[in-house]
């Protein structure tokens, strides 16, 4: 069975425009309640290496042969 949704006064794009303010407003404005994480010095090296793969297959400059699905950490 199909849902139908009845938009009255605007069209489609206006919706998607208030769902994703509405969205940003609730999720996106309060300060996080995560614990601060130590990170190691290794860990910030491996996150700083993986960055810059990550520049570099964006930007088309990757020549390696690994699939970017194999890539992802």
């Amino acid at each position: 069975m199909t849902k139908v949704i009845i938009r009255s006064g605007g069209n489609l794009a206006s919706y998607y425009e208030q769902v994703q303010q509405y969205l940003h407003a609730k999720y996106h404005t309060y300060p996080s309640n995560l614990p601060d994480l130590k990170i190691s010095k290794t860990e910030k090296m491996q996150s700083a290496h993986n960055d810059a793969m990550a520049r570099d297959i964006a930007s088309g400059n990757y020549s390696g042969d690994v699939p970017i699905g194999k890539l992802v950490v």
